[in-house]
């Protein structure tokens, strides 16, 4: 953990060093969720969430910043995913976008579940395409994880988006996931501004037997109101 936060910190001071004369721009979020889905599988045991991040980017495209949420893993050792990012995005060409980053994922309490993924991110117009990839996923030393994703917003006005992502999650080991070594998720949601808010209806879930995990990773309404500061 020292040494990536080592990491990061000189990767920013170097960045503000060569942008002195760029301003940088800060931002903030906060979030109160039904249900902390990650992945089609429930971070918080079904129970409510309340989320909240910092970034700060940069006219390079250069950008770092910080996630928390509050999560239940029912055995006690941690309450907490508190996340680190840095990383870089931009247009390569006309509608086209990239982005690249670096993710540490902790948990105080735990320290053994924590891991650290690359990503990588590209969109076209509505359309994403991404790859993330874990040598180490959930702390679980050696099991290499890949991560495939696709995206699709939709905008049916100015202010109301359908938004759809369907993800395989693969794990090094045949019984990761359960019975096997991969599974799908996928979610279907609407966004709106309500009363000052951003409000979230959807449907989140995976295709997971739900003898392998519960109530946890079956399809399930999630509702969020957030609000940028």
């Amino acid at each position: 953990m020292k040494r990536l936060l080592t990491i990061v910190t000189a990767a920013a001071a170097m960045q503000l060093a060569v942008n002195t004369a760029m301003a940088a721009e800060a931002s903030a979020n906060v979030t109160l969720a039904s249900d902390y889905s990650f992945r089609g599988w429930s971070q918080t045991g079904r129970d409510p969430a309340i989320q909240g991040g910092f970034d700060v980017s940069f006219e390079s495209g250069f950008s770092l910043g910080t996630w928390a949420s509050n999560v239940n893993y029912g055995d006690g050792g941690t309450s907490m995913e508190w996340d680190l990012y840095a990383g870089w995005g931009g247009e390569i060409a006309d509608g086209i976008n990239l982005g690249v980053s670096l993710i540490h994922f902790q948990y105080p309490g735990d320290t053994d579940l924590n891991y650290q993924e690359v990503n990588l991110d590209l969109s076209v117009g509505d359309f994403g395409l991404g790859f993330n990839y874990s040598p180490s996923y959930l702390g679980v030393s050696g099991e290499t994880f890949f991560y495939p994703y696709a995206n699709y917003s939709y905008a049916l006005t100015e202010e109301i988006s359908l938004d759809f992502a369907v993800g395989l999650n693969i794990a090094k080991s045949d019984d990761f996931f359960g019975d096997d070594n991969e599974y799908i998720d996928y979610s279907a949601t609407a966004g709106l501004p309500l009363g000052g808010v951003n409000f979230g209806i959807g449907i989140v879930g995976t295709n997971i037997d739900e003898d392998s995990c519960g109530r946890d990773c079956e399809a399930r309404v999630l509702v969020t109101l957030s609000k940028d500061l």
